[in-house]
């Protein structure tokens, strides 16, 4: 009756077969081109970030483009002229620069490095320009690092103070990035990085800073104190993606994933909260992000959670949004360790009060206007954000457990109705003295021992003649 329906229609008749092998057929090339960005090296910001009305604000270049993505735009040409200055101060002279050209010009180069991008955004480009792209691009990056970022200002080629803090921002945005082992192949090739500069770019450049704890004759005799483990930026296919490993090196998912802990709800809404259950916040002092702890104090009712040391200035959300696109693209959910941070520290930062904790404990070191601004900006940075369920879990739910006991719950009512002034509190100490007084003097009249006078005492009141 269907097939009938069909012929009818002038259409033609589809069998049950048919069906199933456009279902099978459609399920393969879904899979197959469901994650472009998966192969892509230096892939671009998923479309779905793309399509934010601040895109251009925090993932496209202010003043100098890297690769190919953002190549030509008219705003960036101040910058882009001043690329072949920078290469001949690096390379000095015309024999070295014909040297490096002719090595990145190589076919298989060519066709390698082409191969970090997706493929319609170097289709523009012959090999010629293409090569020329890369060997300007390295040679400003080096160049900035060694002599602009950790050298003398007044080398700095050209380069105006405002340019060059938008540089060092613009350098660390995802679709602004040339292949990593191009720009350690020149430094190589030149002999650039003799003082181990580049690692040192990463290290200040870095968001989480170490803190060092103060020293004093005790730390200084024990030789044995563990101290801060310095990150390896070392591999990554780019210069964000070895910022990230860096941070994320000593992080790993939890192996053991329970269920019950997994459906465990959160029910306290900031900082305040926890410091009013007895727990208190210090830095970890390492650079991992996974560097999350929670301890218990010797007081049953107090708590430490040690949180990696975060800075904050007007780079941060510029840098945290581009991890965190970064992660987005991994399509793994356990290397989103920024996310997951980001999202904790968001569950923990309600109020400006809660940043001024944090902010006097050392967990944020922030170089904005008030506490307000610091507060605002993490809410806003968390919007939409879906981090791993597991990371971190097992704190949370430590949180959780020290936040809902009920001898915390107690020690919390006694803070904030007692110990608001001092006033209260020695109101309370009067009570409690008073208290302890009338218990004893109960105590020494129920069941005082027995002086040497009590029998002749009951003999008179028994013999009041006498």
């Amino acid at each position: 009756m269907l097939a009938q329906q069909d012929q009818t229609q002038g259409r033609i008749e589809v069998t049950n077969d048919s069906i199933i092998d456009s279902i099978a057929a459609s399920c393969i090339n879904a899979t197959a081109t469901s994650s472009p960005s998966s192969d892509v090296k230096i892939p671009r910001v998923p479309i779905m970030v793309r399509e934010k009305d601040d895109y251009e604000k925090y993932y496209v270049p202010k003043v100098v483009s890297i690769g190919p993505y953002h190549f030509g735009k008219p705003k960036l040409q101040s910058v882009e002229k001043l690329k072949p200055v920078f290469a001949m101060k690096l390379l000095e002279n015309k024999e070295t620069l014909r040297r490096l050209y002719n090595k990145l010009g190589e076919p298989q180069m060519v066709q390698d490095l082409r191969s970090y991008y997706e493929e319609d955004s170097t289709t523009m480009f012959c090999n010629k320009e293409f090569t020329k792209m890369m060997l300007l691009d390295v040679c400003f990056i080096l160049y900035y690092i060694q002599f602009v970022y950790l050298g003398n200002p007044e080398d700095c080629g050209g380069l105006s103070n405002h340019q060059i803090v938008f540089v060092h921002q613009d350098l660390f945005l995802l679709e602004n990035q040339i292949p990593y082992k191009v720009l350690i192949e020149v430094a190589k090739l030149l002999d650039l990085d003799k003082q181990n500069s580049i690692s040192l770019f990463f290290y200040t450049s870095s968001f989480v800073k170490h803190w060092w704890p103060k020293r004093n004759w005790l730390t200084s005799i024990i030789s044995h104190i563990r101290y801060p483990k310095k990150p390896k930026f070392e591999s990554g296919n780019h210069l964000l993606e070895v910022l990230h490993r860096g941070l994320t090196e000593y992080s790993k998912a939890p192996k053991h994933r329970s269920a019950f802990r997994n459906n465990f709800m959160l029910n306290f809404r900031n900082v305040n909260e926890l410091v009013d259950v007895g727990i208190q916040f210090k830095p970890s002092g390492s650079l991992s992000l996974s560097s999350v702890e929670f301890s218990k104090g010797w007081l049953r009712f107090s708590a430490h959670v040690k949180l990696p040391r975060i800075t904050v200035d007007d780079s941060t959300k510029h840098m945290l949004f581009n991890m965190m696109a970064y992660e987005m693209c991994l399509n793994s959910v356990d290397h989103a360790w920024v996310t997951s941070y980001v999202c904790l520290l968001d569950s923990l930062i309600d109020r400006p009060e809660d940043v001024k904790i944090l902010r006097k404990a050392w967990v944020l070191e922030t170089s904005l206007g008030s506490d307000e601004e610091v507060a605002k900006l993490f809410n806003e940075i968390a919007i939409d954000l879906v981090p791993n369920n597991w990371t971190y879990l097992e704190t949370k739910f430590k949180i959780q457990e020290h936040y809902e006991s009920w001898s915390n719950t107690l020690f919390s009512e006694l803070k904030n109705e007692y110990f608001k002034s001092p006033w209260a509190i020695f109101a309370l100490l009067g009570a409690l003295i008073a208290l302890f007084l009338s218990g004893a003097q109960t105590y020494y009249t129920r069941w005082s021992p027995k002086g040497e006078c009590d029998d002749l005492c009951m003999m008179l009141k028994k013999n009041p003649h006498l």
